[in-house]
């Protein structure tokens, strides 16, 4: 996505973006923004582009609609810092059967890129839990959404992240407890928390490095006084994690990490 250096159309040809600072309070102890803030700045920004459409959260709850993210591609060139004002900026893509491809980008001051991402999400009725087809939202609400199917973004694809308990070299953690602070307005864990889940099940020489890609796959809602199951695999500062619930994965999560030189 093309940086442009004043903000005059904040959806102009379906792009919608807004400039920020990174807080103390989004940052880990080497003033970096932490993991879990990207993406809670990320879930904002895509549910500020709706709600700049007259179609915030509590109208598509009232419409029996809601958004649940389903998958994070994310490519790191740099961490924004404690203080540093950035530029994020949020598009759709396109339509993949059931799911709807968001995009991001994140710049520093000068329009270097930062970040970049792709995200899968799927419509649901918050009522009964099933999953909306995306020709129902087209259907009620002609023209809200605004494909740019060229507008890619620079991270990589989506690939099926697998880690089996049972195999060579996977670890096995202590349980998660699903408790308060975990659970978001929709009932269930926040999406960030289960990369706080990832981030908190690593050895500090891992968790202390910044990341250069990651990937997350949420497969099952986790909820209010379930436990997790914890394992995870270090490969090479590539370490991949998973939460699992009555026998299924509730999470499952890739980071590589950028090693110390």
């Amino acid at each position: 996505m093309r940086y442009t250096p004043v903000i005059e159309n904040r959806t102009e040809q379906g792009l919608y973006q807004e400039e920020m600072e990174i807080k103390f309070c989004q940052c880990d102890a080497s003033h970096r923004l932490k993991l879990s803030e990207l993406f809670r700045i990320l879930t904002d920004m895509a549910d500020s582009a709706f709600a700049f459409r007259g179609m915030d959260h509590q109208f598509l709850m009232e419409n029996r609609m809601v958004f649940l993210i389903t998958r994070f591609s994310v490519l790191v060139n740099r961490m924004p810092v404690q203080t540093e004002r950035i530029r994020v900026a949020t598009w759709e893509q396109q339509i993949e059967r059931a799911q709807f491809i968001r995009n991001f980008c994140v710049w520093d001051k000068d329009g270097n890129t930062l970040i970049e991402v792709s995200s899968g999400w799927i419509l649901v009725d918050p009522m009964d839990r099933s999953i909306l087809r995306p020709v129902q939202f087209e259907e009620r609400f002609p023209g809200s959404l605004r494909p740019a199917p060229l507008e890619k973004s620079g991270a990589p694809d989506f690939v099926r992240l697998r880690l089996r308990e049972t195999d060579e070299g996977v670890l096995r953690g202590d349980d998660r407890k699903i408790v308060y602070s975990d659970i978001d307005g929709n009932g269930h864990v926040d999406n960030a928390r289960y990369v706080d889940m990832a981030m908190d099940i690593l050895p500090e020489r891992l968790s202390c490095l910044p990341p250069k890609y990651v990937q997350v796959a949420f497969n099952r809602e986790a909820m209010l006084g379930e436990s997790l199951q914890m394992f995870w695999k270090e490969d090479e500062g590539k370490v991949t994690v998973k939460g699992m619930a009555e026998g299924k994965d509730s999470f499952i999560c890739m980071i590589d990490f950028e090693q110390a030189k």
